[in-house]
């Protein structure tokens, strides 16, 4: 026997044992489709049956539940309010709380519509994750095998933010997914676990190109959208220096880096003349450097696609023409929601193998005893409220997202993300959603021909005589006040159309015009990274392009304020 030929054989044995494992998970998936009510009812039963002998199992009477009506029966519907105090127990150390299973770490939410949340994981519930996750792989690959060939070029956030008085470390779930991945799958990242760890913005999103770009990228996936966008904005906005740092084998082009990141990415960083020349040519003849360009091989695009992602949606179609993109599916902290299943539209089929889910009409949800619906008794083109069962120890949870059915696989509803629940404002009456805002800005944006001329935004209310919503605009290029005014009347049309409340209460002047106030370039990823430095995961920070919060936006530097003029 050659030895020299050994490791290759371990290699692609273990390869083999791999792809095996996201074979037979989405062959698990594929199966429980074709009764979604049974394999419900089995998932909340070995949830209920692990966990019966909790504090809270004790509480509730997990032992006497035998059906989904005594479980809904027994246990309330719960936000995080409710679970908080079990959780901090939880974080203190105190076994057998929640989850017959101590958490091995504790995910954190971005805080996007209230205080940093605690979401305890364990070993089965990430093992959960895992599935839905490997799933989704498995079916991209299935549709896309060329994506396989390469890297992927996966974006994570850091795993580890601190630890809580017991030890336990609490940080970005997608972090601690990355970092524990089998070691032949980790070597297919473009990029080393480390450089999800980077909380300095400028700094992580130079690394995550200066090691792609001497990758064979074939497959780019990331939550967000708009980091996509950034990273492609970088390319530009470095060019030159990432260039030189391929040269040379080196990623100083920012400073010097520190010690334990330059430790890690030092193995992987060598003079690459060629490489160099390929991207300075590319360059010269585009004018810029191009993501399908500069990656040849690159396959498809996974990022989230529905909800108020739209606008950076479309943004992408310039980076990548032509170039499938497949929606990352509904998923959070608190667990995976949907597994897309083809690259078209953002809605997903229920992981109806990763959960237990519950729904509630939107129109019912402020009722004192609405009613609460299994899977099976969804209907196409509703919207619901999502409640979470997992094996973490979110038990009835109200993640307080709306989501809507698109239509059926099989036997499994089709789900798309489609905005936060309460979190809509209502200056006079008008009950303003998120959506309403995103799909008004849209509009606007098409009926002026000026699809390309806002990076970021956000509507704020404004209290006064009368009150009305003011919009913070990031520009990509300098508009005249006549365009901007323009803008504002289309913009006071477009949310006539979205929102009829709002309507009446424009027409009766109870509610001002919109007022545009134009902030300084690169206001909005200062604002990532002020998040991102309190702690919160990059991956998971999000514009909100409505918030009820009035102060957002009083540290933003206003170079110019719009009203609204007649025409």
């Amino acid at each position: 026997m050659d030895s020299r030929r050994a490791p290759a054989r371990a290699s692609t044995t273990v390869m083999v044992t791999q792809l095996w494992r996201w074979f037979s998970d989405a062959r698990r998936f594929e199966e429980a489709t074709r009764n979604a009510t049974a394999a419900q009812h089995k998932k909340l039963m070995s949830i209920v049956k692990a966990n019966r002998d909790t504090v809270y199992g004790r509480e509730h009477g997990f032992g006497s539940i035998n059906s989904i009506a005594d479980y809904q029966r027994n246990v309330p519907i719960n936000d995080y309010d409710t679970l908080s105090p079990y959780v901090d127990r939880m974080a203190a150390g105190e076994p057998g709380i929640l989850t017959a299973e101590s958490p091995v770490m504790f995910a954190q939410t971005s805080g996007t519509t209230g205080k940093q949340k605690l979401i305890p994981v364990n070993s089965t519930s990430l093992a959960e994750y895992n599935h839905a996750v490997q799933t989704h792989t498995w079916r991209a690959l299935e549709d896309h095998p060329e994506a396989g060939v390469g890297q992927f070029m996966v974006t994570s956030s850091k795993d580890v933010e601190g630890r809580t008085s017991a030890g336990i470390p609490y940080g970005a779930m997608s972090g601690y997914v990355v970092k524990r991945q089998p070691a032949l799958v980790r070597s297919r990242f473009a990029l080393p676990y480390e450089v999800g760890t980077i909380t300095q913005v400028e700094l992580k999103y130079y690394m995550t190109l200066r090691m792609a770009l001497t990758s064979d990228v074939s497959a780019l996936s990331s939550l967000n959208p708009s980091t996509i966008l950034l990273l492609c904005q970088k390319l530009q906005q470095y060019s030159e220096e990432l260039i030189r740092d391929v040269r040379n084998g080196t990623a100083n082009a920012l400073g010097p880096l520190p010690d334990w990141l330059e430790k890690a990415v030092a193995p992987k960083l060598s003079p690459n003349p060629r490489r160099a020349d390929e991207l300075a040519s590319l360059l010269r003849s585009s004018g810029e450097l191009r993501p399908t360009e500069i990656w040849p091989n690159l396959a498809i695009v996974l990022c989230w696609k529905g909800g108020t992602m739209p606008l950076y949606f479309r943004q992408l179609q310039r980076w990548f023409p032509g170039l499938p993109i497949r929606d990352r599916g509904y998923m959070a902290s608190e667990g995976c929601g949907s597994i897309p299943l083809t690259d078209a539209g953002s809605a997903g089929a229920l992981a109806i193998t990763t959960s237990f889910y519950e729904f509630i009409p939107v129109d019912e949800r402020e009722n004192e005893n609405p009613r609460v619906l299994t899977c099976g008794e969804l209907q196409p083109n509703r919207e619901y409220y999502i409640l979470f069962t997992t094996s973490g120890g979110l038990y009835r949870y109200d993640i307080n997202d709306v989501i809507r059915v698109a239509d059926f696989y099989r036997d499994v509803p089709l789900i798309e993300f489609v905005r936060k629940g309460r979190g809509m404002t209502s200056l006079t009456g008008e009950k303003l959603a998120e959506q309403q805002v995103t799909l008004a800005m849209m509009n606007t944006l098409d009926s002026l021909g000026a699809e390309d001329t806002i990076r970021h935004f956000a509507a704020v209310p404004v209290f006064g005589s009368p009150p009305r919503y003011a919009f913070f605009l990031e520009l990509t290029k300098d508009l005249s006040d006549g365009h901007l005014q323009a803008m504002a009347r289309r913009l006071d049309e477009a949310l006539f159309r979205e929102n009829v409340e709002y309507e009446t209460k424009r027409d009766s002047l109870r509610l001002g015009p919109p007022l545009l106030r134009v902030v300084a370039p690169g206001t909005f990823e200062a604002y990532r990274q002020e998040r991102v430095s309190k702690g919160a995961p990059e991956a998971q920070v999000k514009v909100p392009h409505l918030t009820p919060d009035q102060n957002f936006g009083r540290e933003f530097t206003v170079v110019r304020e719009i009203e609204q003029v007649a025409p």
